[in-house]
């Protein structure tokens, strides 16, 4: 778009979304997803445009406990990330010392519920 930039901001009120701009209500939505257009609308009625003239920034708040929860579960999702790649470099380290013990591929796999393709996979990363 190429048309004017308006920061909105959403927030769920007793029965509907409120939208506010310049720190004003100035209309409201009956569901989260209609948030755009019923910007739109009222800009476009306001300045005598079209609604997609407009570029729109808006932000939808959530409750307190709702972003907490949101920013929990992202800080859990970026430890189990670390968790994972922590245990996929374990994993090809004991893969590498079964294979410095003597073990094939082969006997590796089963050992550590992967085909032996994957066996030699890890055994080739850990070097």
């Amino acid at each position: 778009m190429t048309g004017s930039r308006h920061r909105m901001r959403a927030a769920r009120g007793q029965k509907y979304w409120q939208i506010w701009t310049d720190g004003e209500l100035r209309t409201q939505a009956k569901r989260q997803g209609d948030i755009e257009e019923t910007a739109r609308d009222w800009l476009s009625v306001i300045h005598d445009r079209d609604g997609q003239a407009f570029d729109l920034d808006i932000e939808v708040e959530l409750p307190g406990d709702a972003t907490a929860h949101l920013e929990r579960a992202a800080a859990l999702r970026a430890e189990s990330e670390r968790a994972r790649v922590a245990a996929a470099h374990e994993t090809a380290a004991a893969a590498l010392v079964l294979h410095n013990a003597g073990l094939t591929v082969r006997e590796i796999g089963p050992l550590l519920h992967v085909s032996h393709q994957r066996a030699h996979q890890l055994v080739a990363a850990a070097r």
